[in-house]
């Protein structure tokens, strides 16, 4: 059995830290984003708040634990909650939302959503970079496979 060299271990290493504290500053910033705009949103609807107020709630707390620990349930679980919130992103800025007083109704893009976006996507990006290198591939794999699916529906029509 071959001893790893000292210095190529620390070296491998250290891309681990720095992911797990650039996907909590990701994720801290997409938190005070969405609770920065937290009031307007609850005065357009109850539902519109929560969901606002859950987001950064589960932004911040994936900061958080991300920093202490990152095991793969914690990790898939910030990669799927952050692909569902752009999800809804895209809808609303799409179709509009599926529920509440502007269901049906686009919303236009603006500077601090589309940054919340860009964080978002930044989080997911260095998550996958947490994960044990297969189970890296199969997840990025399979979110552009999903990816794909959508344009697909959406451009034949399937989905409106």
């Amino acid at each position: 059995m071959a001893i790893a060299h000292p210095q190529r271990r620390a070296r491998s290493a250290a891309p681990l830290v720095v992911r797990a504290d650039v996907v909590a500053a990701l994720s801290f910033l997409a938190a005070a984003l969405h609770l920065a705009v937290l009031d307007p949103h609850f005065r357009e609807w109850w539902a519109y708040g929560v969901f606002f107020l859950a987001a950064a709630v589960g932004q911040a707390a994936l900061a958080v634990l991300i920093l202490k620990r990152t095991p793969a349930w914690l990790v898939l679980t910030g990669v799927v909650g952050n692909v569902a919130i752009i999800g809804m992103y895209i809808l609303s800025r799409t179709n509009g939302t599926p529920l509440g007083p502007h269901a049906g109704r686009p919303e236009a893009a603006g500077v601090l959503d589309v940054t919340c976006m860009v964080a978002e996507l930044g989080a997911i990006v260095a998550l996958l970079g947490l994960l044990p290198e297969r189970l890296g591939r199969r997840t990025a794999t399979s979110l552009a496979l999903i990816g794909f699916g959508l344009w697909t529906a959406r451009l034949t029509g399937v989905l409106l």
